[in-house]
């Protein structure tokens, strides 16, 4: 069995990623690895989470009843990142409750509340804004 080592990493300003460290923790007990290995967990964690805001409008003037009380939502294509689900779905200028039809579908409907009696087609567009939350694609 190799020799364990222990020192104070800040001694050595320049650590090799060979040299092995004890990690552990409650479940798995103390285990040995390379600063290389840990390294590349570091690398990977990056920024893990990425979000990008996406806005909508309604078409009132639509002639089918659907597609005047919802709104296509579309998430963007981000590079390196894989699309999770949707937050935070939110009226903008109006106070209307919303909600997504597909909450981990990148392309879905916004759904717009409209009291009884009320039509779409006579009212201004409703916006909406919500994000859309993304996972770095190398842990999915």
């Amino acid at each position: 069995m190799a020799d364990v080592k222990f020192m104070n990493l800040s001694e050595n300003e320049n650590p090799a990623t060979t040299d092995s460290v004890l990690i552990g923790n409650a479940s798995d007990g103390l285990k040995r690895t390379s600063l290389g290995n840990i390294v590349s967990l570091a690398k990977i964690a990056g920024p893990v989470v990425h979000l990008e805001y996406v806005e909508g409008t309604s078409n009132p003037s639509a002639t089918d009843d659907t597609a005047k009380r919802t709104i296509p939502i579309q998430a963007p294509e981000v590079a390196g990142y894989t699309f999770v689900f949707w937050v935070s779905s939110a009226t903008l200028g109006s106070v209307r409750p919303s909600y997504v039809e597909g909450p981990n579908v990148p392309s879905t409907k916004v759904w717009i509340y409209y009291a009884q009696g009320e039509d779409p087609s006579t009212l201004d567009p409703v916006k909406i804004g919500l994000e859309a939350v993304y996972v770095k694609s190398e842990l999915m």
